[in-house]
């Protein structure tokens, strides 16, 4: 008897330490779900099905008519682009581009992808949506 009652206050330590443990891979995500793309098979979720915003999501579908524009030679990498007024008082995360500035495409692809900008994103849609 003394060895299952040891059992059980083992057993009850350590579920809060399993509990806390959960979220290991993606430690600040509200939400984070890993799926293989070839089976969608799902390696890894936590709270995958909460609602939220999408956030960055936009940014990366923004990316992909990016990279399909260049590939089509719409735009290319070493283009200019101007920044409207419309881009620059995005508000969120931004890379501080300035109404009238001029930046390569190359340079807007990483103010995207490497700082999540905002108002990157946007100078490059107006680019990309209107020729």
């Amino acid at each position: 008897m003394k060895k299952v009652i040891l059992f059980l206050i083992c057993i009850s330590l350590f579920i809060p330490c399993i509990k806390a443990e959960e979220n290991m891979l993606a430690k600040n995500a509200k939400s984070a779900i890993l799926i293989e793309e070839s089976t969608g098979e799902i390696l890894y979720e936590f709270n995958s099905h909460e609602k939220l915003e999408p956030a960055s999501m936009t940014k990366m579908m923004s990316l992909l008519l990016i990279m399909e524009a260049i590939e089509k030679k719409v735009i290319s990498w070493d283009q200019m682009i101007t920044v409207s007024s419309n881009a620059s008082s995005m508000g969120g995360s931004q890379i501080l581009l300035e109404t009238g500035e001029q930046m390569s495409v190359n340079d807007l692809v990483k103010g995207i992808s490497i700082a999540s900008g905002n108002d990157a994103v946007v100078t490059k849609k107006q680019l990309v949506f209107t020729k």
